[in-house]
């Protein structure tokens, strides 16, 4: 299956009605002196390129959890993804930008044959630098005004080469919709205030993205102390670029970034403050300075039971270990939100600790950013509901039931399978029948704007007074105004 790009020619294959290419280089491997270097173009080549498996993924940890020691993929990893339904003209092109806290994950981990074939559009997957080759911000990397973001960077990379070449696998170029999970949704919400994806994409999916709390995105400031730290962990002289290039890679993954964290959080987030994304993105909502394109932002009823089930496999959380998270990730506002959050409520420790990070990290903050970024574009809120959603992870002591947790609503989205989490084979014949609905959601919104269409229940965009969300759960699809109250928003407004 033949498609011309502007660097030349790939065969992909055919079958099930979709068309599929694979490890398409978008730009040039970012090794050597490319490291910590603004993508560059890829190379030509000529003749024919075998686009039937996919590239490598970014370097990271082989384990998501960073345990276990071992190393997936390479520098060299500059690849994306094409899925087309066969009969493709024109179709909207849907980009997906993976999550995976910014250390884990690629493109290729992600079938969308089920979603480019039911829902006609061309889905393109994309890897970025993950970990400290994709957010490391060191003194010695400054590039003009940009330094770190370079995975925001390559995501912008890969949105001009989709808008380049599109029409080769059947798409519209001027119809792009970006959409991302987790890390990927955060990226999606910083490429929101980032003057260097404008005109890249026409309309955006935010699932569970929260990018506005500041443990997920730093000032430029201390990003940089926090570079400059770490590149004397690396045993490099301040100001030697040359030497953190020539560092091992396998290195980068095993040198521990200095400071303290709460367990789980980003160790080496997106930066705001420089030439990619200058403002804070909270700043930049409240004052409307984003890309005004249709949005889909939503988030998971439960998404912080999946960060707290590993803190306790086989016995609770300890209180005074709870107190000492809340502490950590709250400082001034702990006492409030120890007060309203009391374990005795909860069935374990754990699930009070999960309510608070689903909460205070996911939920409000996503919720907060919706109703901003409503007042100057349009918003479609919702959240999923699905508290019985399959897992592929036992329950632990902390955590006895993970509910509608983070990321259980992608293999509703795709239809596929997410090795590890779950699988839609698990479905219930209700969990089935939401799923398509999501998937038509998803599609009727790539195509219009407006999630609206024939034989889905009506979406309502959202009106920040009157706080109205879609609630997506198996047999029940409707319109709720008690979203704030739910998950106690009034305790996590600062």
């Amino acid at each position: 299956m033949q498609a011309r790009v502007t660097e030349g020619v790939l065969v992909g294959r055919e079958g099930d009605g979709v068309r599929v290419w694979q490890g398409i280089p978008f730009a040039a491997p970012p090794v050597g002196d490319r490291r910590w270097r603004a993508p560059q173009p890829p190379a030509l080549w000529v003749g024919e390129r075998d686009a039937s498996r996919p590239g490598n993924a970014c370097l990271q940890p082989a384990r998501a959890d960073g345990g276990g020691g071992g190393v997936r993929g390479s520098e060299d990893c500059m690849y994306l993804n094409v899925t087309a339904p066969a009969n493709a003209r024109n179709a909207p092109v849907m980009v997906w930008v993976h999550g995976g806290s910014f250390r884990s994950g690629a493109g290729s981990d992600y079938d969308a044959r089920v979603l480019a074939r039911e829902q006609g559009v061309v889905v393109v997957t994309v890897n970025y630098r993950l970990g400290a080759l994709g957010f490391l911000a060191a003194p010695e990397l400054l590039e003009g005004r940009t330094v770190g973001n370079y995975g925001l960077l390559d995501q912008q990379a890969a949105l001009r080469w989709v808008r380049a070449n599109a029409a080769s696998f059947g798409g519209d170029p001027r119809n792009v919709t970006l959409f991302g999970e987790s890390a990927g949704g955060m990226s999606v919400c910083a490429q929101l205030a980032s003057p260097g994806a404008a005109g890249l994409f026409d309309k955006a999916i935010l699932q569970s993205g929260p990018c506005t709390p500041e443990i997920n995105t730093v000032p430029v400031t201390q990003a940089l102390k926090t570079g400059a730290a770490y590149a004397r962990a690396l045993g490099c002289p301040e100001g030697d670029a040359a030497c953190l290039r020539r560092v091992p890679a396998e290195r980068l993954l095993t040198t521990q970034v200095p400071g303290t964290r709460a367990p789980g959080t980003v160790a080496l987030p997106p930066v705001y403050g420089d030439g990619t994304v200058p403002v804070g993105p909270a700043e930049a909502f409240r004052r409307g300075e984003v890309h005004r394109v249709p949005l889909i932002v939503g988030s998971n009823q439960d998404e912080g039971t999946l960060f707290v089930a590993p803190l306790g496999a086989q016995r609770d959380l300890p209180r005074w270990q709870y107190v000492v998270l809340v502490a950590l990730l709250e400082r001034w506002n702990a006492p409030r939100v120890l007060a309203n959050y009391a374990t005795r409520d909860y069935e374990t420790v754990g699930l009070a600790a999960a309510a608070i990070a689903g909460d205070g990290l996911f939920a409000c903050p996503v919720n907060d950013l919706s109703r901003d970024l409503a007042r100057v574009t349009p918003v479609y809120a919702y959240e999923f509901r699905d508290r019985t959603a399959p897992i592929n992870l036992p329950a632990t002591a902390t955590v006895p039931r993970y509910g509608a947790y983070h990321a259980a609503e992608i293999i509703s989205v795709f239809g596929t399978p997410l090795p590890g989490l779950a699988s839609p084979a698990q479905f219930t014949p209700a969990q089935a029948d939401l799923a398509r609905t999501i998937r038509a959601y998803w599609g009727n919104f790539a195509r219009t704007g407006n999630p609206n269409g024939v034989g889905v229940p009506g979406w309502t965009r959202l009106d920040p007074a009157r706080g109205n969300v879609l609630s997506l759960a198996p047999g029940v699809i409707g319109e709720r105004l008690d979203f704030r109250q739910e998950h106690r928003c009034e305790v996590w407004s600062h």
